[in-house]
């Protein structure tokens, strides 16, 4: 295993050899350097600078926000890459560690741009909205860990795993089964449950317990925002955790959960994407799931309380 930190996160290899570790590091720095919001000189923060002027954006950039807004439309704006105001209104402007407290005690919640951005294929440009800012978050995340495992794959690596944060991707079959603990929301540092897996699939956890600050007049905000309100989600869930064919897939899909929460969100899930799972918890310590465990685990269906 090889460990190194990126996106303000521990990212892990699993599985390769040294010279695709060191390739998977250096992917993951170019693509922070590119994407970062925190960073003044990133491509993405110079994006979102531009005022509503068309901006011609690199291949990387391109690709990955035009991949973030085909998600936006198919969601119909659950998933939502365009929140950087709103977040930057609630105080969350700087790396997580630096955020609390320094939210207003009042703010005026910025509404979400109608039309957010623009794209133009042929010149590779685009043009945001005047009060749209881009977020890429965990997206970008799930996004570099995933294109990464398609590289490797493509260089004739058949089996091995990327975790980014606590997200990831698996590709191929392992002598033994890959071993995934659900992380209780409470405490990291312990499992709800330990699954067996099995082949290639992407797997993403969404909470509402981390990335959590406090603003002046004690108010408490956290990371994911429901689209709708453009605040902190109010969710009936605490953690959902996504089984999907990709990891960008699962990534986005666990937050729309978590935002609808227990019965709109697995509903959603399983009548929206029959080919995912999921994992959720509640405040309380329920766990329920939804869709197709059976699919990716070795123990076949999971005895969870399940949402039809």
């Amino acid at each position: 295993m090889h460990q190194f930190h990126a996106m303000n996160t521990r990212i892990v290899t699993i599985g390769l050899p040294e010279s695709a570790e060191l390739e998977t590091e250096h992917w993951f720095s170019l693509v922070e350097c590119s994407l970062s919001r925190f960073r003044e000189d990133s491509e993405l923060s110079k994006l979102n600078r531009s005022e509503g002027r068309p901006f011609l954006a690199t291949p990387l950039l391109y690709e990955v926000l035009s991949a973030a807004h085909q998600y936006y439309v198919e969601t119909k704006g659950l998933f939502n890459p365009y929140m950087g105001n709103q977040l930057r209104t609630l105080g969350y402007s700087g790396s997580f560690e630096q955020v609390d407290g320094i939210a207003p005690a009042a703010c005026t919640v910025i509404p979400p741009a109608p039309v957010p951005a623009r794209f133009d294929a042929g010149m590779q440009s685009i043009v945001l909205a005047k009060q749209a800012s881009v977020d890429l978050g965990g997206f970008a995340k799930g996004w570099c860990a995933h294109q990464q495992s398609l590289r490797l794959q493509r260089d004739g690596i058949s089996s091995g795993a990327i975790g980014a944060g606590g997200d990831i991707a698996y590709w191929g079959h392992p002598e033994d089964a890959w071993e995934l603990g659900i992380a209780s929301p409470w405490d990291s540092r312990e499992d709800l449950l330990t699954l067996q897996l099995r082949g290639t699939m992407g797997i993403a956890t969404s909470s509402t317990a981390k990335r959590r600050w406090s603003d002046k007049a004690g108010r408490v905000h956290h990371h994911i925002l429901d689209p709708r309100s453009g605040e902190s989600v109010k969710s009936d869930l605490l953690q959902a955790t996504v089984f999907a064919p990709t990891l960008v897939e699962a990534e986005i899909y666990a937050k729309c959960v978590l935002i609808l929460g227990a019965d709109a969100g697995i509903r959603w899930l399983t009548e929206r994407h029959p080919s995912c799972a999921v994992i959720a918890v509640t405040p309380g310590g329920s766990l329920l799931s939804g869709g197709s465990l059976s699919h990716y685990t070795m123990e076949g269906e999971i005895r969870l309380e399940l949402i039809s």
